[in-house]
């Protein structure tokens, strides 16, 4: 846990470092500048092929984490395999649906992380009201 944690504050502090790292860096080392998968797909500075190419360097780095663990060789933190994998089929989607995925993807995390019940009630009405409104705007769409 102590080493995960440690980690965690390592890559915060080269992420503040490295903000301004050029766009192919970002596509090149993303974990010095991301906190997560989707945070590659709504930065708003890299080009589509650039996100590919981060995501792809995230999702080697998941699976090789994955593989470790199963030996026995994880270090407690956990992986991200599932979110790189979700992000990466975000990509693929038109910029509207792909914003609606990304806002209720961070509501849902929001909902089982929330302390109390009335914010897990407001966050889940929050959720039905814009999966409401994304199927709206899908049923439009051709």
């Amino acid at each position: 846990m102590l080493v995960a944690c440690r980690q965690q504050a390592l890559r915060r502090i080269e992420k503040m470092t490295n903000s301004m790292g050029s766009d192919q860096d970002k596509a090149d080392r993303p974990h010095a500048h991301f906190d997560t998968a989707h945070e590659v797909v709504v930065d708003p500075v890299l080009s589509k092929e650039q996100k590919i190419e981060a995501l792809n360097h995230l999702e080697q780095d998941a699976r090789q984490l994955a593989v470790a663990s199963s030996e026995g060789m994880s270090g407690g933190e956990e992986t991200s395999l599932q979110e790189v994998l979700h992000a990466k089929d975000l990509i693929e989607l038109p910029p509207v649906t792909q914003a609606y995925e990304v806002v209720l993807k961070d509501l849902h995390g929001r909902k089982t992380s929330s302390e109390t019940e009335q914010i897990r009630e407001l966050v889940g009405q929050a959720i039905a009201v814009l999966e409401t409104i994304k199927n709206a705007d899908q049923a439009k769409s051709p």
